[in-house]
């Protein structure tokens, strides 16, 4: 009786060890706010999440993508996500403005946000944008020009503002001459359509601000930096493989994401942004930051009436989840 009762014994350890008879921890929510629909602008999140990396590090992770009239940083200041993904410049505007938000890594060393016009208009260069109808779409598109037009010494008075919508259409119908874009974007648009473009990026006169920058709350960081930590390693590790198949991505990413989209337009922008993600100092580290271009953008936004002060440099960003991932742990 005795050995039966040990059988049992060891029988009961056995399925307690292969996790049958122990509850799972149970995973942590936490949602992501995007500041623009579910594409392959997102693709480390999206295949990261797809291939289940998120849940092996114990997050649940919920992908909110952009509305009309929807802040990123509002959303997560308000408590309604715990991640957001925001342009360089509005972090730099909010954090000077007393928000309690910071960097923790950004997805593009370099801004895709370019200036668009067919080929016809042979517009290459700011220089040539003097008396052109430009579209504007939102406040922002304002101070892009104003920063790319007096990298050349023009104002925004020598160009002709046009409201527009969220999409090329003014351009296509020939009601404005440039339309504000974004790289990875309405270029490859176009180009299905079978129009001829120039496209003039704004990193190159002036526009210095990292773009897709993740960033949390303060708050977060002091009470829960091991989460930051877990999804930032598993981000990481989904833009690495997205950008090492670009056709696979952009078909996963289609089919579950953005069925709206061309496989070959997604594609062709998931090239684009390698490039941008790879640009500058931090092309050997993905989602590397520096505090000389930091500083950079906080002083253009002050030179252009953005911002009542300049701010420490220090105050935008962490480097210590980077540091970690790079740096940090011994294998």
């Amino acid at each position: 009786m005795k050995n039966v009762w040990v059988k049992m014994m060891c029988l009961l350890i056995v399925v307690m060890c292969s996790g049958q008879g122990i509850a799972k921890e149970p995973l942590q929510p936490v949602t992501i706010q995007l500041f623009w629909v579910a594409n392959v602008e997102f693709a480390g999140v999206l295949l990261a999440k797809e291939r289940g990396w998120y849940e092996e590090a114990g997050i649940d992770l919920a992908v909110r993508g952009w509305e009309p009239d929807m802040s990123p940083i509002e959303e997560v200041m308000a408590g309604k996500a715990q991640i957001g993904v925001a342009e360089g410049a509005g972090i730099i505007k909010n954090r000077s403005e007393g928000g309690k938000i910071r960097a923790v890594a950004t997805k593009f060393q370099k801004s895709p946000i370019c200036l668009i016009s067919k080929k016809k208009q042979g517009i290459k260069i700011p220089e040539q944008l003097r008396g052109k109808r430009v579209g504007i779409h939102q406040p922002s598109a304002i101070l892009t020009m104003k920063i790319v037009l007096a990298d050349v010494g023009l104002k925004y008075d020598d160009i002709v503002p046009v409201e527009v919508g969220w999409d090329v259409q003014s351009l296509l119908d020939d009601r404005i001459d440039v339309y504000p874009g974004y790289m990875n974007d309405e270029p490859m648009t176009m180009k299905e359509k079978g129009y001829e473009i120039n496209v003039i990026p704004a990193f190159k006169y002036g526009y210095d601000f990292y773009s897709g920058v993740y960033f949390v709350t303060d708050t977060m960081i002091q009470k829960q930096p091991d989460l930051i930590q877990k999804f930032l390693d598993a981000t990481l590790r989904g833009w690495k493989e997205a950008f090492k198949d670009p056709v696979a991505t952009a078909k996963l990413v289609v089919e579950k994401y953005f069925p709206e989209g061309s496989v070959s337009q997604q594609t062709e922008s998931l090239k684009v942004l390698k490039f941008l993600a790879r640009l500058g100092e931090g092309r050997k580290y993905l989602g590397w930051m520096e505090k000389e271009y930091w500083a950079k953008g906080i002083d253009i936004l002050h030179k252009f009436g953005q911002t009542d002060r300049k701010i420490p440099a220090d105050d935008v960003f962490t480097m210590k989840f980077l540091e970690d991932i790079y740096f940090g742990k011994k294998k």
